[in-house]
């Protein structure tokens, strides 16, 4: 987080676009999804799209997040490792919990907020999620980290044509999560050893994203 924070911002002021009409061959994948991004990410969704074999598309399941989502998301995941833990320091909760979601109350701003950040996955051409995680369908977070051994073959075949795409078009990956990449924001900058970023908080008007919200909540409370 303190190399997060010390990325200085040099917002360039680029749009969010609506994803269905800049980037229309890319399946938005969950009612939940805010299908909105930075203009440029829109660019590279296409040019993943455009080089995935036959039969495959790509989907996306998160994009752009409001900040209440993002702050639903973090304090929900914080108190659960406060129940399993009562032991841990505030300090170490922190920490674990600064793994797998990017608080909302530092400096850098959470890439999704950016719209700079994307969370894909590969589907057949009937809207199929096509498997990147066997054999750990059940224990399913150590299964997460982009290169973890023990995948089945088809299992790997399919993450890795996700993850050359994906880097071929430009964008970086978080090695814990092989599903989340991005661009232009703050952990991008950290990962490619950029003194620089380009996106900062980005905001949408909430009537563009009121559905999808709702939706989200509702699929929230149902969370294991």
């Amino acid at each position: 987080m303190a190399a997060l924070d010390r990325v200085r911002l040099v917002e360039c002021g680029e749009p969010l676009v609506d994803l269905r009409v800049h980037a229309p061959m890319v399946l938005i994948a969950r009612p939940t999804t805010i299908p909105w991004a930075r203009e440029r990410i829109a660019e590279m969704l296409v040019k993943v799209a455009s080089v995935l074999p036959s039969g495959i598309q790509l989907g996306v399941t998160e994009a752009w997040r409001p900040l209440q989502r993002q702050k639903r998301g973090y304090d929900w995941f914080l108190n659960k490792l406060r129940d399993q833990h009562p032991d841990w320091s505030f300090a170490t909760l922190k920490r674990q919990a600064n793994r797998f979601f990017h608080p909302y109350d530092r400096k850098a701003p959470p890439g999704h907020c950016t719209g700079g950040a994307v969370d894909v996955r590969l589907y057949s051409a009937k809207g199929r999620a096509l498997d990147l995680i066997s054999p750990y369908r059940k224990e399913w977070w150590p299964g997460a980290p982009t290169y973890v051994h023990g995948l089945t073959p088809r299992a790997y075949e399919n993450r890795m044509t996700l993850v050359d795409a994906m880097l071929g078009a430009g964008f970086s990956n978080c090695l814990q999560e092989f599903w989340h990449y991005s661009f232009g924001d703050a952990a991008w900058a950290v990962r490619v050893g950029s003194q620089e970023c380009y996106y900062g908080w980005a905001y949408l008007d909430e009537e563009l994203w009121r559905e999808a919200e709702k939706e989200s909540i509702k699929a929230f409370l149902k969370r294991k």
